[in-house]
C-alpha cells in the first residue's frame, strides 16, 4: 500500500496554515530553529501547524493577535518594553541627578529637621501663651484684648514663617507691592 504524504499546508476560513517544516522552510530556518522560536514566545497555531502571518508578526516584534487577547506580548514586545521602562529610569535618575547639582533637591532629612524645628517653635509660642497672656490681658478691655492677641499671633506667625533654607525668597513683584 503507498502512503499519501502528509498535507503540508491547510486553509480554516480565511486563515492559510503551514506544517512546520514547510513553515521553517518559508522563514529559511530548521524546523528546530522554529521549535526554539516557539520557546521564547512565537505563537503556533496548533500541534504541528503555523499561521505564517503571526509568525512573521512575531518576528517583527509586534503583539499577535492571540497574545493580546491572553494579555501577553511577545518576546521582543516584552523586550521592548523592558527597555523603555530602564531607559525611562535612566533619565528619572538623570533628571534628580541634575537637580542636585543645580542645589533645587533637598534631601528629606533636612527638610524633616527644618520642619521639626518651625513645629517647635510654634508648639513652644502657644504653651507660653497660657503662662504669658492672663497676666497681660488682666484688666484690659475688649478692644485691648484683641489687639494683644493679634499681636501675639502675629508674633507666633512671623517665628513660624521666618527665612531658611527651605523658604522661597520672594519676588521682587511681591516686595514692591507691599
Amino acid at each position: 500500500m503507498i502512503g499519501l504524504a502528509k498535507p503540508n499546508v491547510k486553509v480554516e476560513g480565511d486563515v492559510i496554515l503551514l506544517s512546520t517544516k514547510r513553515c521553517a522552510a518559508f522563514f529559511g530556518v530548521t524546523s528546530k530553529t522554529l521549535l526554539e522560536w516557539k520557546q521564547t514566545g512565537c505563537p503556533q497555531s496548533g500541534r504541528g501547524w503555523w499561521n505564517p502571518e503571526e509568525v512573521y508578526r512575531w518576528r517583527c516584534g509586534l503583539e499577535t493577535e492571540r497574545s493580546s487577547s491572553e494579555g501577553s506580548g511577545s518576546y521582543q514586545a516584552m523586550k521592548l518594553k523592558a527597555e523603555a521602562e530602564y531607559r525611562a529610569a535612566k533619565a528619572a535618575q538623570e533628571e534628580i541627578r541634575l537637580a542636585v547639582l543645580k542645589e533645587e533637591y533637598i534631601p528629606f532629612g533636612q527638610v524633616e529637621e527644618a520642619w521639626s524645628d518651625r513645629l517647635t517653635v510654634c508648639r513652644t509660642n502657644m504653651f507660653g501663651w497660657v503662662h504669658n497672656l492672663p497676666s497681660l490681658l488682666e484688666g484690659m478691655s475688649r478692644v485691648e484684648i484683641q489687639k494683644t492677641l493679634e499681636d501675639e499671633v502675629q508674633a507666633l506667625w512671623e517665628g513660624y514663617s521666618r527665612d531658611g533654607p527651605f523658604t522661597p525668597e520672594p519676588d521682587s513683584d511681591s516686595k514692591e507691592e507691599e
